[in-house]
């Protein structure tokens, strides 16, 4: 992606919910409804999230040093509330 694209798309970020999701590599997912997301930075683009501190989503996030932020439409806020509590993962599905 070109620096305009990222650009553009950190300019996008609007206040909403959305899923963080991350996956540690060790067999740890993490799925969680968050509503703090602010650009931190242009180069590199970067994003900072609220997470609490003292959450299994957290350790997760840290060990796996990347997530995935998706933004949620107004139409789905049913997959909001999935996630306001910890996940099960069965088969590998949460």
């Amino acid at each position: 992606m070109n620096n305009d694209a990222k650009k553009a798309v950190l300019r996008m970020i609007p206040y909403g919910i959305y899923v963080l999701t991350a996956d540690d590599g060790k067999g740890n997912v993490a799925a969680a409804t968050v509503n703090w997301v602010t650009q931190s930075a242009f180069a590199p683009p970067l994003v900072v999230v609220g997470v609490k501190a003292d959450s299994g989503t957290y350790e997760t996030v840290k060990a796996a040093r990347v997530f995935a932020l998706n933004m949620l439409g107004k139409d789905q806020k049913n997959l909001a509330f999935t996630f306001f509590r910890p996940v099960d993962v069965t088969d590998g599905k949460l």
